[in-house]
């Protein structure tokens, strides 16, 4: 039999819902303010931060408050503190090869005047991006100092973490057990890297261009795991994931879409390519809400002024010849190999709960989402976006997230057991999954020596995002906008 937190009407919390939205809506105030001109920003600000009080009114459909216990509280913010500590809010431990880029960013936001404007080759560009997840601790560090930087995106990567990791808590029977499962899901990426790891061996493939062609494609990066990928893309996961929780809070708990549209709207700022993924949830509740109830006052008015705003601000992103379908990356039709190859050594563990539901049939409200996004894994890879495909590497987010669920709730499952062979194959997936972010996570902690702060970067001639290139790879067209666009002639101050 299910527990209480598996049945079809899970507890709503009031308390996650107010503090997600505020976090969410922060840097949207923060950027309407400051990056946007006064005649258009402050009364848009004004919208938002109206709608946004609108949407915090309690509504009269929350199911009663369920707290946890202090002992599990305090539990989430141990485990939430390490987690960012670790992968390298702050920089008090070494930090993931993006950090080059966020640490650009950063030392950008604090030191230029707002908006950012950079002078290139081809004139003057505007710092185009997501800024969500930098804006705040930046506009406290030019309050305050730079000095202050550090201690400041610590504390903002942690409060968005500890929220998360409380929301995840009450997906089990046991909080710590669904936290930790959680934490622990990967997907066998393993498997993927080692793939990676031989090609480099000519001997055993007969070529050395196989790793060059799989970039192109856009298939080089995996689907992480969840500590790798907040190590690297905190700006994309923060917002994946209570993006993701406040459209489940909405949708699945309340079936209500009252300020669901304002809710995704906060997030474009963060992510744009994140908040795609985030349709997912909208899109699963199709048959659960009447989507009629879409079209009230604070989603059309509070969603669609940050919508024309956030549009027009991304739209004049310098244009990238690297997007579009993965057979335009292709040599002779070799994304036919690739492509299920990729699929085939990554996605085992979403297969396995899928049988393991078929037969045992434990996931209960949770199938429609798991379903979509085990359809969302599979599509993501055939269109890319950005040198990596950020697209798939962001949008995944939310359906990872989905699939972990999927899986805590097999595993504290009343049917599981090692004895019956689904299941064993599914934590035999897992342990093989969590055997490479295990190992490269704390190597990187206590190893690694390389130093990614903006001094290092300065002393390797790197002085602002414009001029961010690596390995003979221009990676700077990836955060300008363009000088002549829309956003820069007459929304950006």
């Amino acid at each position: 039999m299910n527990s209480p937190a598996q049945t079809e009407n899970p507890v709503k919390h009031e308390l996650f819902t107010k503090l997600a939205l505020g976090y969410l809506a922060l840097p949207n105030l923060i950027f309407l303010l400051t990056w946007i001109r006064p005649a258009i920003g402050i009364p848009a600000a004004t919208i938002v931060a109206v709608c946004l009080v609108w949407v915090l009114r309690p509504s009269g459909q929350a199911g009663k408050n369920a707290g946890l216990t202090a002992q599990n509280l305090i539990f989430i913010l141990t485990i939430a503190f390490f987690w960012t500590l670790v992968a390298g809010g702050g920089g008090f431990v070494p930090q993931g090869s993006d950090y080059q880029k966020h640490n650009l960013i950063f030392h950008d936001l604090v030191q230029q005047s707002w908006p950012v404007n950079y002078q290139t080759g081809t004139g003057t560009n505007y710092l185009c991006y997501g800024l969500g997840y930098y804006l705040a601790p930046a506009l406290s560090g030019r309050l305050f100092g730079e000095a202050w930087l550090p201690q400041l995106t610590f504390l903002w990567a942690f409060a968005g973490v500890a929220l998360f990791f409380y929301w995840i808590a009450m997906f089990g029977r046991s909080a710590k057990k669904a936290l930790l499962i959680f934490l622990l899901f990967a997907t066998t990426e393993t498997v993927w890297h080692l793939f990676l790891h031989l090609l480099k061996n000519p001997a055993i493939f007969g070529r050395n261009d196989i790793s060059e062609r799989l970039f192109k494609l856009g298939l080089t990066a995996d689907y992480t795991d969840n500590f790798v990928s907040f190590q690297f893309r905190p700006q994309h996961v923060l917002v994946s994931w209570l993006g993701t929780a406040l459209l489940y809070e909405m949708l699945w708990v309340k079936k209500n879409p009252r300020g669901t549209v304002f809710a995704w709207a906060l997030c474009l700022i963060w992510s744009p390519l994140a908040s795609l993924g985030l349709l997912l949830v909208p899109l699963a509740a199709l048959q659960r809400v009447p989507w009629r109830n879409y079209f009230s006052a604070v989603n059309l008015v509070g969603g669609g002024v940050l919508l024309a705003i956030m549009g027009i601000y991304f739209q004049g992103h310098l244009p990238m010849d690297v997007n579009g379908p993965i057979w335009k990356f292709s040599n002779d039709g070799d994304w036919l190999l690739f492509y299920p190859l990729f699929l085939l050594m990554q996605l085992s563990p979403v297969l396995l709960v899928y049988l393991a539901d078929r037969k045992y049939n434990f996931l209960g409200e949770l199938r429609p989402l798991f379903l979509a996004s085990a359809v969302l894994l599979l599509l993501l890879p055939l269109y890319k976006i950005g040198l990596n495909n950020d697209l798939r590497l962001q949008a995944s987010t939310v359906a990872l997230l989905f699939v972990a669920l999927a899986a805590s709730r097999c595993l504290q499952n009343d049917s599981f057991s090692l004895k019956r062979p689904l299941f064993l194959l599914l934590v035999a997936s897992q342990m093989l999954g969590m055997a490479y972010p295990f190992a490269r996570s704390w190597q990187e902690a206590f190893q690694q020596k390389e130093n990614f702060s903006y001094a290092a970067m300065q002393a390797r001639g790197i002085n602002d995002v414009s001029e961010l290139k690596l390995d003979g790879i221009d990676y700077s067209s990836q955060y300008l906008g363009r000088s002549d666009s829309a956003a820069a002639r007459w929304l950006l101050r």
